[in-house]
């Protein structure tokens, strides 16, 4: 894989500051106008990518903390403000920490049902097989043999 050019690289050392992708592409001089499309189509190339997971292993290094230490302060954070009775630092830390364990994410859950089982006997899938071939039957030439 070749190397980043110039402008790549400060994209690559813009995004760790703030990780705003539109931000670190307007700010490593490309176009106002067409920032967004920019950002995307940068994020997405696998030399980017890499470099961005290289400085944040690096920044990680630099300032010796770890999501570990982090977990372990907020705990902290929020247990003690919590017997402060400062209740909006607490909450946010538990907010934080929810977070983390990814509680707060939204689940969807689909059924689906099949409208036309109506049970597993003989009679039912001739029912079945009866009502699709109503509903195919004006679509499709059916060839009986």
């Amino acid at each position: 894989m070749k190397d980043l050019t110039e402008r790549q690289e400060v994209f690559c050392n813009e995004f760790i500051k703030d990780l705003n992708a539109v931000q670190a592409a307007i700010r490593a001089g490309y176009s106002t106008q067409h920032a967004k499309k920019n950002a995307y189509t940068l994020l997405r190339q696998p030399r980017i990518s890499e470099r961005i997971s290289e400085l944040k292993g690096e920044s990680i290094k630099r300032t010796k903390i770890e999501s570990d230490d982090i977990l372990r302060r907020l705990v902290r954070i929020a247990e003690r403000t919590e017997q402060e009775g400062d209740y909006n630092a607490a909450i946010r830390s538990l907010e934080l920490l929810g977070k983390h364990q990814a509680l707060w994410t939204d689940r969807n859950i689909t059924e689906i049902q099949n409208a036309f089982a109506t049970g597993n006997s003989d009679e039912d899938i001739e029912r079945d097989i009866e009502r699709l071939q109503k509903i195919a039957a004006p679509k499709l030439k059916i060839v009986k043999e």
